[in-house]
């Protein structure tokens, strides 16, 4: 899942059978019962909807940082977690 075409199409040609998307949304209500785990990689305005739309889909997550931009993202994530 990526919004640069120019890395999706990269990654595309490295694994030719998996399925493209643009929107981590979409990909999650297509796919989510096929994810194990989530990398969050994204500009850094949507590490914190990303990470926690994973969870949400019981997912374990991996985040590149800053996790969130303010502390009440952190307590979502937080009790999404518990």
């Amino acid at each position: 899942c990526d919004v640069d075409n120019n890395h999706l199409n990269a990654a595309a040609k490295q694994h030719p059978k998996a399925k493209l998307f643009r929107d981590f949304r979409k990909m999650f209500d297509e796919m989510s019962g096929e994810i194990d785990a989530v990398s969050v990689s994204t500009p850094d305005h949507t590490h914190a909807p990303a990470a926690m739309t994973a969870m949400n889909h019981g997912k374990h997550v991996y985040c590149q940082k800053p996790l969130t931009h303010d502390v009440y993202e952190a307590r979502q994530l937080k009790m999404i977690a518990q």
